[in-house]
């Protein structure tokens, strides 16, 4: 597990193994300097489910190794930034070069996103014909799985968007629908 902080106190959540109450988990958590913690003892929240405010007090890469009674389970990594604040201002700094606050996908026309969908991605193919096509290979009917010739039919039922050609375990070519 790697997990990224802001310097300061962070509530740290620890899952037992089978989700066994009832334990004593606790934790030696490692700082950027190698610099070993006082032994942490979690709290149980219910469930097998436990916590622990921990202060991660500099910046850097810090590690724990996690026990429940006694009994060393496993090791996780903590990334610490020491201002987040700073990236939040380098952010919102780019989001003012750029003249934007982010894209607010509730304020997007119908328009717009069919300009979206029916951009080309790859040779001839928009997004929305990619898909539909990759939503009859991944759930529409297949025919003739284990022959020379294996077709995905789309979720209607209607059409094959994918015909695809086997030779000798290889697809040799492949005909796509996306209308």
């Amino acid at each position: 597990m790697s997990i990224f902080y802001g310097t300061g106190t962070h509530r740290l959540i620890y899952k037992a193994q089978n989700f066994t109450t009832g334990l004593t988990v606790t934790a030696y958590i490692w700082n950027s300097s190698l610099t070993k913690s006082a032994l942490q003892t979690f709290t149980e929240v219910s469930d097998g489910i436990y916590y622990l405010d921990y202060n991660f007090a500099v910046a850097g890469t810090h590690f724990g190794k996690f026990y429940e009674g006694g009994t060393g389970m496993i090791a996780g990594t903590f990334r610490v930034e020491a201002d987040l604040t700073t990236i939040k201002a380098v952010v919102d700094s780019i989001l003012a070069d750029t003249g934007t606050d982010g894209v607010k996908v509730s304020s997007l026309s119908a328009s717009a996103v069919d300009l979206i969908l029916d951009e080309i991605v790859e040779g001839t193919l928009t997004m929305r014909q990619l898909l539909r096509i990759l939503l009859a290979k991944n759930t529409g009917l297949t025919e003739g799985s284990g022959t020379a010739t294996i077709k995905f039919r789309d979720l209607a039922d209607s059409k094959y968007r994918i015909t695809g050609t086997i030779t000798d375990g290889n697809r040799v070519s492949v005909t796509l629908d996306g209308s």
